[in-house]
Parts: structure tokens; C-alpha cells; sequence
């Protein structure tokens, strides 16, 4: 498998995988899986590409892609592209922006920096009515309505039906790609409006598919003996919860994860929180967060559930030389980064343990496309099985919508 799983300090619950919730739930995620009944599981097995590669080729074409949406329009595809991307500035051709906000001051600061004439624009949103991606699109639009063929810069990804941003998309003749509508925004990693980002660098989205492939036929394979293993902690995270332990930290020590909490975040705040139940996910990042919020993670209340997500250390490559003058500094002379980001992710561990605080370690063989989709996968069914394990419906967000109509009202009557 792409990467195991340990728990700790979750033994006392090891009894309730034979409760009766436990196996009603278990037995129908590995219905629905099997039988494929999720949009996304739909069509990640559906191995035609070439729709992807014929949007990518063409927007290859550009010195810069601006991806205009907010949430899912734009998380998954971030997060792909940030394993592949450097971690410190853009180095990749076309360079690629993800403009979520509507933040005047940061988009005109982007557009007054690149140049319009050699940028397409992609605007991404399921419903065709997400106020953000539209005002985006206006905003861009003005600086580029006077560019030569500026029609053929921008692309629409929507879903096929009538919305403001399929009648705009009509009335100026842009090109357009539908956007599934079986498969939800904080669900669409693996559809178009994750992959062609990614496609845009050196991503193999084909690998990426392959790994949610293989996770999900691994659960089925030998009868589901594996599916304990991968969700015997996902349940202790939810009769945590009925202990008042409700914040999941979701902590990688992958610089190239960092944008993974964040999809994670989303896919987790808007799936399971509802009907005034569900956990809060809290994005950290190792080493940065033992500097900032592990105080209060060992310190502070026990209301918390850890997930460390790390990979196997690679073979020593960069030996640091740590002397000085006559003098050396032992405890990091040829060691490699790695070796120390191992041992401080590992440190942290011990110090949970020992504390007794609920925690899983997640270990990814390597920072590649098939792990990705593996976890990926992983983590798309562990959300929604949580959700079933306490009766919400995880592909819905009807608390949002009263906040998008009170919007619309306010800026009507302005």
C-alpha cells in the first residue's frame, strides 16, 4: 500500500468495531463504493484524459493561467500543484495563480505585475452563481477587454445548465467545459477542476487517478479485511468526540502538504458540520507549528485529536557540516534536513504518547502522485463515513446558502 496508518493511545475502543453502528455504517460505505454511487468514484474511474490534455495544451500556450473560484473550485487544484511547484516562488511554465478572494488590492497588484496580453483566464464554478468568481471575472475582464482575441483567453467551467456564468459564457462566445454536476466542489479533485491545474506542471494526473484506484479496490479486496485497519481510527475520532475532544489537528511535516490541510479543512468543515454536531479541523504544519501552537497542543485543554502525516526517510543526500572555527556542533554534524525533520516530527509523537492524547501517524511511502491519490481517496471515504457515523449528510452545506441570499440582498440595496 501507498502509505499505513498507527494509532495511539486508542486501544480502549478497540471493542467498538463490533458495535452495531459501527458495522451498518461499514456495511454501507462498502456498498456504495462498490457499487460506485459517490459522482467522484464515478468518474475517477473513467480513464479518458483527453479532454484535460486538449484544455492543457491550449492554455500551455500562455506565460501565465489565473483560476479564477473559492473553495472547492480552487483547493484541490492548489493542493496539486503545490507538490510539484516550489515552495518559495513560481519557477513553472505557465505560471500558475489561484485568485480566491475578492481582495481588490491583491488582484490588481497581480494584474499590474504580469502581463495581460500572454495570460488566459479560467473561471470555475459549479453552481455558475458563486458571487466571488463572478466579481473576479468582471474585475479581470475590464483589464483585458481591450487585449487582441481576447474572447479566446478565457475558459468557463460550469455546470450545463442556466446560471449567470453559463448566460455570460454563452453571450460572449467563451470556450466552455462542464462541470459534472454528480460531483460536489469540495469533492472535484479528481475531475476536471482538480487535474487541469495540475496538468499545467510536471503532475502525472494519470498516477494520481490510479492511486484513488487502487485505494478503494484494496478496500474491497479480500473481504474488506482491510477496511478495521484504515477506519478503526476514524471511529475513535467520532466517540472522541462525545468526550468533548472535538478538533481534529491535521498536521503534515511535508512543506508540499501544506495546501492539503487546507483542501482537507474544507472537505471536513462543510461535510460533517451540521445539525450542531461535527468536529473542527485545525490545519498545523511541521516543524512551523511546534513553534506556535504545540504549547497549547500538549499544555491546553484535551479536546483534541492529532493526525501526523509524514514519509520514510530518505537516504542522507545533504550531510550538514556544522564547525565552526575549532569548534563543532554535534547534535546536527552530518545530519541531513530530513534526518531532523524525522526527528522532531518523531520527538513530537513520543511527547503525545506520553501525555495519553488521541493521535494517528500516517506514514506516505514517498511525496508522489500515487500516494496522493491513495490518500486523497482515503481521506474523501473517512469523511464520509464519519458523517454516517453521526447521521448528517455529507454531501450537502445548507447553512451557507442563507449567507449567499442575505449577500445578494445587501449589495442590491447598496
Amino acid at each position: 500500500m501507498f502509505f499505513k496508518q498507527t494509532a495511539y493511545n486508542l486501544d480502549h475502543f478497540r471493542s467498538e468495531i463490533k458495535s452495531s453502528k459501527y458495522l451498518s455504517v461499514k456495511k454501507k460505505i462498502l456498498q456504495e463504493v462498490e457499487v460506485r454511487s459517490y459522482g467522484f468514484i464515478e468518474d475517477i474511474f473513467d480513464e479518458n484524459l483527453n479532454e484535460i490534455m486538449e484544455i492543457s495544451k491550449t492554455l500551455k500556450k500562455f506565460e501565465q493561467v489565473l483560476f479564477l473560484g473559492t473553495g472547492g473550485s480552487s483547493l484541490g487544484g492548489k493542493t496539486l500543484v503545490s507538490v510539484k511547484k516550489n515552495f518559495f516562488f513560481q519557477d513553472n511554465s505557465p505560471k500558475i495563480y489561484f485568485l480566491e478572494n475578492v481582495d481588490e488590492n491583491s488582484i490588481r497588484k497581480l494584474i499590474n505585475k504580469i502581463n495581460i496580453e500572454t495570460t488566459a483566464v479560467v473561471a470555475i464554478s459549479k453552481s455558475g452563481e458563486t458571487i466571488e468568481t463572478i466579481s473576479q471575472f468582471f474585475f479581470v475582464k475590464n483589464f483585458m477587454k481591450n487585449v487582441k482575441n481576447y474572447k479566446e483567453k478565457f475558459f468557463i467551467v460550469t455546470e450545463n445548465k442556466k446560471s449567470s456564468l453559463k448566460k455570460i459564457q454563452e453571450t460572449e462566445g467563451f470556450k466552455f467545459y462542464e462541470h459534472k454536476k454528480n460531483i460536489g466542489g469540495r469533492f472535484s479533485i479528481f475531475s476536471l477542476v482538480g487535474l487541469l491545474p495540475a496538468s499545467l506542471i510536471d503532475f502525472d494526473v494519470n498516477s494520481f487517478k490510479k492511486g484513488g484506484v487502487f485505494f478503494l479496490q484494496n478496500l474491497l479486496d479480500e473481504n474488506y479485511k482491510v477496511f478495521d485497519e484504515y477506519f478503526f481510527p476514524s471511529l475513535c475520532m467520532i466517540l472522541l468526540s462525545k468526550e468533548n475532544h472535538n478538533i481534529s489537528v491535521f498536521m503534515p511535516y511535508i512543506d508540499r502538504l501544506n495546501e492539503l490541510a487546507l483542501w482537507y479543512r474544507q472537505l471536513w468543515a462543510e461535510s460533517i458540520g451540521k445539525e450542531k454536531k461535527g468536529i473542527t479541523a485545525l490545519n498545523a504544519l511541521g516543524t512551523v507549528d511546534q513553534h506556535s501552537q504545540l504549547q497549547l497542543f500538549l499544555d491546553g485543554p484535551n479536546d483534541k485529536f492529532f493526525t501526523f502525516i509524514g514519509k520514510k526517510k530518505n537516504e542522507d543526500k545533504h550531510l550538514l557540516d556544522c564547525s565552526y572555527g575549532n569548534k563543532i556542533f554535534n547534535s546536527l554534524h552530518k545530519k541531513s534536513l530530513d534526518q531532523i525533520l524525522f526527528a522532531e516530527m518523531k520527538a513530537t509523537i513520543e511527547t503525545l504518547k506520553k501525555k495519553k492524547l488521541p493521535l494517528r501517524y500516517i506514514e506516505l511511502n514517498d511525496v508522489k502522485e500515487m500516494e496522493l491519490g491513495a490518500l486523497v481517496m482515503f481521506l474523501f471515504i473517512e469523511t464520509i463515513f464519519c458523517c454516517y457515523l453521526i447521521d448528517v449528510n455529507p454531501f450537502d452545506q445548507p447553512a451557507v446558502e442563507e449567507g449567499k441570499i442575505l449577500t445578494k440582498k445587501i449589495l442590491e440595496n447598496e
